[in-house]
């Protein structure tokens, strides 16, 4: 007899199951029976929470950028901080960690910057960075108010730099580059946030 379970208890095995059959056999090479198979469920229970291995990986990317989402919530209204230290913390909170860097995850990143991907990955994005956006323009109001920054339009600015940062960000041509050449591209990123924030060198 199949042992019911809550959905939200099935969703994650589900979830778990696509992680580490995408990290054994890669993302392309992963079929939905492999999950049925997995876990030995029926196809109708899986297409039930999920219509394809793109829906898991859909997912499993707007679970990540809702938790970053939230860090950077917290240090935009962290009343601690100063607006320099806010814009330090914002963009090293989207950064991927060495100590993150495992198999699992640069598996998850390859099927995400897949070609047939890019559609969907490009929506998420959008929508992220909407909020981020808006969050950043929190922030330079903030510096704003504070003599720190010198923004005339806020708003405007958000919006460039944080869409322009995100896509560079998570592009493929970006991640093909050697170690050294992404660090360059954060240089140079640095360098314009102090031009545009209108903040002295190596503020960042």
């Amino acid at each position: 007899m199949r042992q019911v379970k809550e959905p939200e208890v099935r969703r994650a095995e589900i979830i778990q199951s696509a992680k580490n059959l995408f990290l054994i056999k890669g993302f392309t090479n992963v079929t939905t029976q492999d999950i049925v198979d997995d876990l030995k469920i029926s196809r109708g229970l899986l297409y039930y929470h999920f219509r394809s291995k793109e829906d898991i990986l859909k997912l499993i990317v707007e679970v990540e950028a809702a938790a970053v989402n939230m860090s950077l919530r917290k240090i935009t209204f962290d009343n601690t901080l100063s607006p320099v230290e806010k814009v330090k913390l914002f963009f090293s909170a989207t950064i991927i960690p060495e100590s993150a860097n495992t198999r699992e995850n640069r598996s998850l990143q390859e099927a995400v910057r897949m070609p047939e991907n890019t559609y969907m990955i490009d929506q998420i994005l959008r929508k992220s960075a909407e909020t981020m956006a808006e969050y950043f323009e929190s922030i330079l109001v903030q510096g704003n108010n504070s003599g720190v920054f010198s923004v005339d339009h806020p708003k405007e600015v958000s919006v460039f730099l944080i869409t322009s940062y995100l896509f560079t960000l998570n592009s493929r041509d970006f991640y093909a580059e050697d170690m050294e050449a992404a660090k360059k591209y954060l240089t140079v990123f640095n360098q314009l946030l102090e031009k545009v924030l209108g903040c002295k060198e190596n503020t960042f």
